[in-house]
């Protein structure tokens, strides 16, 4: 049989379905002109005509045409009545099947998409659950037909039900909702939660009795609080120990045999654990989770779409602030609650944007909580995973801190000290800053890190490099092809280390099992050992059966990872991948690494006008800041710094920037004065041809400031007297005298 018999057939047999969704009232399309290849002999006209005639296309393979017949449903706008009529009369099942049919993508998954969104809306329509919850006073079979409904509702029905358990003139009694929260079961326990951020009394006992109906074990912890702090009423920490009475011993009668002790220290770890962001959620298909909170203004609970991240960071702030009121002169507890607001309001802002400063921020609070708070803070941060609190400490560290911050000893470390070997470039930067806001007068350990970082973060062009350590190149090129990042090879372990310690653009190492000249464990000892290189992350591979072998050295040393060579990519990526995913620090955007580069010129040209070269050698940064004259807006503070590195390299850099006729010509101007400067403190390092190109350049250079800035800078060669003679001689006189 042909598609153009099956087609009349199909609508014959469907003339009784259609017909009852028009006199339903769905809004017709209208007559639609037919795709130029339709194989209908009529088109359709209704939206229940259109999704069906949808179905029909993707089934016989004729993709382009279902997606038009979908379009001609979403060009309609529907109302929710018209979408949910819609999937009841075709089923949600061939719905969601289109929507996962990749051929008729984006159209079949927009329609799911407003559905579900329709479907959402009218399970929490306020009307609805109401006419259910009248039947709960109805028959036994109106009554278990009504609490079936709301057990299908489950949480969408919560902020209706919330707001009848806390109206006083709700027709239905507390117990009857009670119950009903009872057969509803775990699924509604986070707005069970969230409601208890309301200040009602009756509605914190309420919704504890509830929670220890249906609540288990591991809700216990976030129970603590109400059943033994003084900020809550004596009925509101009755209600919550009977909860815990309840779930812990399986009966109320025993909350007498509940204590304090230790609440606070659980409290302390269940926030720590909540900043490092070890709880799971339930996440949704778009990666969000559905995070309930309680909202003032309609005295209910609501749900919002918050990244896992978000919500665990609101959770840290909530729980440790609930530790801090068992003690609130404990200093851990002070910091770990200063940490949880700074991460939340970093992540707030995000990655580019500064903390807000004034009045009421968690940046101002930082700033009044005092040296040791602060330090301890960024003791938290660090251990916690959370960098961009760390770096904010450190700068509040670096505005309210003195210079004996920077003294250190085994017993008693500088956390700016410390920060400078952190395992995260931020905030080695942060901690370099601080350093240098501090202002240090005399000598103080790692002092030399400061330049290394900041001329890191000058050179950083965001293009991480694998660096391969293989006696055998050709075996470690196939390797580092599997990390799709630009790779360089070298073939010793020294060569290896020698490579990463002095570049930026390493950020993964790859090492052969067989590693020569130093073997596997001293070049892995070396890495580790080395501030700059602590944190590289380093694959070791080799074949199958040395991975038990390595196990331990594995274990031991941090963030190393081993893989089994084998020429075949997928398997490689197979293996490379968890590993490379796991590493925290994810690459600066753009705008943060211009934004970093431009701190980092600005703090090394702060070092040569301060004089400061004895406490911080710049030699180290010669390299970086060489790279970075290429960008106009970072050239005057390069060059700045560059004039107070005292070596015939430094000297090179500036003369080519004073030659070059592709410079800016202001750059090259201060260039030649910065070059004056250079020579006369340190005197001529240049050879022949370079000075013979300077005395050619001044000779011939027709702008009168560039002119006179090379004079500035013959001058400084300090000219022999016949020499001199010659030029006096050359020199042109106007022919008449001054007249004025």
């Amino acid at each position: 049989m042909t598609l153009c018999v099956l087609i009349p057939l199909f609508f014959a047999v469907s003339e009784s379905g259609l017909l009852r969704a028009q006199s339903d009232g769905e809004s017709g399309q209208g007559s639609q002109a037919p795709p130029a290849d339709s194989p209908l002999a009529i088109e359709p006209q209704t939206n229940l005509e259109l999704l069906e005639t949808a179905v029909l296309m993707a089934d016989f393979g004729r993709p382009e045409l279902a997606k038009s017949y979908l379009k001609q449903i979403l060009d309609a706008n529907l109302s929710d009545d018209e979408l949910l009529a819609l999937r009841d009369e075709v089923g949600s099942v061939e719905i969601v099947r289109m929507a996962r049919t990749e051929t008729l993508q984006p159209e079949s998954q927009q329609l799911l998409d407003q559905i579900a969104a329709a479907s959402g809306r009218q399970a929490m329509n306020p009307e609805r659950i109401d006419k259910i919850l009248q039947d709960l006073a109805g028959s036994p079979r109106e009554r278990e037909i009504a609490i079936s409904e709301l057990q299908g509702l489950g949480l969408r029905a919560m902020p209706r039900l919330i707001q009848h358990l806390a109206d006083p003139n709700t027709t239905q009694t507390r117990d009857q909702i009670v119950y009903l929260f009872s057969r509803m079961g775990r699924e509604i326990i986070p707005a069970l939660f969230a409601a208890l951020n309301t200040e009602n009394p009756l509605l914190k006992s309420a919704i504890l009795g509830s929670l220890g109906v249906i609540g288990d074990e591991e809700d216990i912890k976030r129970l603590w609080y109400y059943a033994y702090s003084d900020a809550e009423q004596p009925a509101v920490r009755q209600a919550a120990r009977v909860a815990i009475s309840r779930i812990l011993y399986g009966t109320p009668d025993k909350s007498a045999m509940l204590s304090s002790f230790g609440v606070k220290q659980d409290l302390i770890r269940a926030a720590e654990a909540y900043l490092a962001q070890k709880p799971n959620w339930n996440v949704n298909e778009d990666g969000t989770v559905d995070f309930w909170i309680w909202d003032q203004q309609s005295r209910t609970v609501v749900p919002i779409s918050v990244s896992p991240r978000a919500a665990n960071l609101r959770r840290a702030v909530v729980t440790s602030r609930q530790a801090l009121s068992f003690s609130p002169e404990d200093l851990h507890a002070q910091a770990l609650y200063l940490t949880a607001l700074l991460a939340e309001e970093g992540y707030r802002v995000g990655p580019e944007e500064a903390l807000p400063t004034g009045g009421g921020t968690p940046f101002n609070l930082a700033l009044t909580s005092g040296v040791p708070v602060l330090e301890r803070s960024y003791e938290i941060a660090m251990a916690t995973g959370q960098p961009r609190a760390a770096e904010t400490v450190l700068r509040a560290l670096s505005l309210v801190g003195e210079r004996n911050l920077l003294n250190s000893s085994i017993e008693n470390p500088s956390p700016l000290i410390a920060a400078l070997n952190a395992p995260h470039s931020g905030v080695q930067f942060a901690a370099a800053v601080a350093i240098l806001e501090l202002n240090p007068k005399q000598p103080f350990r790692q002092a030399s890190r400061v330049v290394e970082i900041l001329a890191r973060g000058l050179s950083d062009d965001g293009v991480g490099k694998v660096l391969m350590i293989d006696p055998n190149v050709d075996r470690g090129r196939t390797l580092a092809a599997a990390t799709r990042m630009p790779q360089d090879s070298v073939r010793t372990g020294k060569e290896g280390f020698i490579e990463a310690s002095t570049r930026s653009d390493i950020k993964l190492i790859m090492t052969h099992i067989n590693c020569i000249d130093w073997e596997l464990s001293q070049t892995l000892a070396n890495f580790r050992a080395d501030a700059r290189t602590a944190a590289l992350p380093i694959v070791i591979y080799g074949p199958t059966f040395m991975e038990d072998d390595l196990a331990l050295t594995i274990q031991r040393t941090s963030n190393t990872h081993y893989v089994i060579y084998t020429p075949k990519s997928t398997e490689l990526d197979r293996q490379l991948e968890p590993f490379l995913v796991s590493q925290s620090e994810t690459p600066l955007s753009p705008v943060l690494r211009r934004r970093r580069a431009a701190a980092a010129a600005d703090w090394l040209a702060t070092i040569a006008r301060r004089n400061q070269t004895h406490l911080f050698d710049l030699t180290p940064a010669a390299s970086s800041l060489s790279q970075a004259l290429n960008s106009p807006e970072l050239a005057v503070n390069c060059l700045t710094a560059l004039g107070a590195i005292p070596t015939r390299d430094a000297q090179d850099i500036i003369v080519n920037v004073v030659l070059s006729r592709m410079e800016d010509l202001s750059s090259r101007i201060y260039a030649t004065r910065v070059l004056s400067r250079h020579m006369q403190e340190y005197g001529v390092l240049l050879d022949d041809r370079d000075i013979a190109d300077l005395k050619d350049a001044w000779e011939g250079e027709p702008d009168p400031e560039m002119q006179t800035a090379l004079a500035v800078l013959v001058g400084s060669l300090q000219p022999n007297a016949p020499k001199v003679s010659e030029r006096l001689e050359r020199h042109v006189v106007p022919p008449a005298p001054a007249q004025n």
